[in-house]
């Protein structure tokens, strides 16, 4: 477990102080896929390198297993980094190493014995699915498979925590596709509990159980990936969201619709549910539906539909009020 106590961070290196955190309090469960959204600027990076202690804490308190990591010495913050691997957006291979050699130094320096470590190099290579390039220089890796070894690397010492920081970003949507399905297996076989920090609201959506959304360093709103993505309390977290979603009717839609229209929200087995049908039928309205897409959030659907109706006032009254009662969410589309 991971918990973050009341942490504050503040860089006092500028004309004016700069405070990137500010009394960040919330735990990460052990297995869990947590991320870390916001925009730049916002404290993540920040947040998460105080927690192999890349960045110390001006105040409160950061403890992995049990143990408080703040203030520890040299020796004993080596040994706790053994524990905690780290990938980033831009890799960090040593270039003048072939990717053996680049798994292979920190087993190296945690005094593994050379056969011990050609087994688990190799076990490695083949868990990322890169044996192939095991004497093959990094400038000749494509970006997926830089990132492949430098999973390899961070796992090398049976890593129980996982720090990602941007791990997506300079890849191309399938490449990360394959990167998050990689990292998925590595939390789901090897059981090691994953932090992301990321810009990009689809990596959270696909991958993370749990998710807090920081903004000016504060965590603004905290829960299960579904519940927050799906229905947010805090108005920052809307407009995050909504510059994500990027799901509105077009105008030129709008123009040429008589009549009223309405977003229709559905969550869970709603989304896939013939709601819609079964309710104009019975009660003689017709419907046309302008818009509309399902998406999936940690493997739940989300659908919203903007819908026109066509019936008598109290037929159409009858379809919205049952409408209301077996969806997530019915509101009427502002023009």
């Amino acid at each position: 477990m991971i918990q973050f106590k009341d942490v504050s961070v503040r860089f006092d290196d500028g004309k004016v102080p700069l405070q990137a955190v500010k009394n960040v309090s919330f735990e990460i469960q052990d297995g869990d896929i947590f991320g870390i959204a916001g925009g730049s600027g916002a404290g993540k990076s920040t947040l998460l390198r105080t927690i192999n202690q890349l960045q110390k804490t001006t105040s409160g308190s950061v403890v992995v297993n049990g143990r408080e990591v703040n203030g520890l010495k040299h020796k004993e913050l080596h040994l706790l980094r053994r524990d905690i691997g780290m990938i980033f957006q831009h890799f960090n291979l040593a270039e003048s190493k072939t990717v053996y050699q680049n798994i292979a130094f920190s087993l190296e320096d945690a005094g593994w014995k050379k056969n011990d470590i050609e087994k688990r190099v190799d076990e490695l290579l083949d868990f990322v699915k890169i044996s192939d390039k095991k004497d093959v220089y990094p400038a000749k890796l494509s970006g997926g498979q830089k990132q492949r070894v430098a999973i390899a690397r961070a796992l090398a010492n049976n890593t129980k925590i996982l720090l990602c920081d941007e791990p997506t970003s300079a890849l191309d949507a399938e490449t990360t596709n394959s990167v998050l399905k990689l990292l998925r297996e590595v939390n789901q076989k090897l059981g090691v509990t994953i932090v992301i920090i990321t810009h990009e609201l689809d990596v959270i959506k696909s991958i993370c159980n749990k998710v807090a959304v920081m903004n000016n360093g504060q965590v603004v709103e905290l829960g299960d990936v579904y519940d927050v993505f799906t229905n947010p309390t805090q108005e920052f977290t809307k407009e995050l969201l909504s510059h994500g979603q990027n799901f509105k009717l077009p105008e030129e839609v709008v123009e040429n619709v008589k009549g009223d229209i309405y977003k229709l929200t559905y969550k869970g087995e709603g989304a896939t549910e013939s709601i819609l049908s079964e309710v104009t039928a019975a009660n003689n309205v017709k419907f046309n539906i302008l818009h509309g897409k399902i998406e999936y959030i940690s493997s739940k659907p989300l659908g919203i539909l903007f819908v026109n109706f066509e019936g008598s006032d109290e037929n159409l009254k009858k379809v919205l009020d049952e409408i209301q009662k077996r969806i997530f969410k019915l509101e009427k589309y502002q023009r």
